[in-house]
């Protein structure tokens, strides 16, 4: 399983960047803290009824989440599902949509995700990324790190930054400053 956590944000963000000079990168690397919860209109579960309401803690994903399950299938090992769904993260400066692709083991109290970016608002439209999460439940909380690549296509004013290296790992703030502009 190590494998995989470490192969997989490095394969999210060779596919998150797009090109050279195509996007602005941010770096993501935060607590996301949720807890199974009723679901909502602004995130249905239809077919599952499983969903998370939490927080992600720092940086340009700093905000509120809902995430809501559209499968949970389970394995061969019985303590094991795979489950599917969206993962909306609502901050100052946007929503970002997000499609999880996840492994819940109930007999180890633990989760991991691959995650696409698929859609956003506000500093977010536009963006392209992946993620991984992973962490620990118990009960009906769960406390993990969320970490990967989040790019922005560049708007008109971007041109102007002469310094942009490609891998601009500062954006979060441009992101967080941008609802204040």
């Amino acid at each position: 399983m190590r494998l995989v956590s470490t192969a997989a944000p490095a394969l999210g963000l060779a596919l998150a960047s797009g090109g050279a000079g195509a996007a602005r990168c941010t770096a993501i690397d935060a607590t996301i803290a949720t807890t199974l919860s009723p679901c909502s209109a602004h995130n249905p579960s239809p077919t599952v009824g499983l969903c998370t309401m939490g927080t992600v803690s720092s940086g340009a994903l700093a905000g509120t989440t809902s995430f809501a399950a559209a499968t949970f299938t389970p394995t061969h090992v019985e303590t094991v599902f795979h489950y599917t769904g969206n993962l909306i993260i609502t901050t100052r400066s946007g929503t970002l949509t997000i499609r999880d692709r996840g492994v819940l083991d109930l007999g180890k109290g633990a989760y991991f995700e691959f995650q696409t970016v698929v859609a956003g608002t506000g500093a977010f439209q536009g963006a392209k990324g992946m993620l991984t999460s992973q962490g620990q439940f118990a009960g009906a909380s769960f406390l993990g790190s969320v970490t990967g690549k989040v790019c922005r296509p560049r708007r008109r004013h971007d041109h102007d930054r002469d310094h942009d290296d490609g891998d601009d790992d500062h954006d979060s703030a441009d992101a967080e400053g941008s609802a204040r502009e």
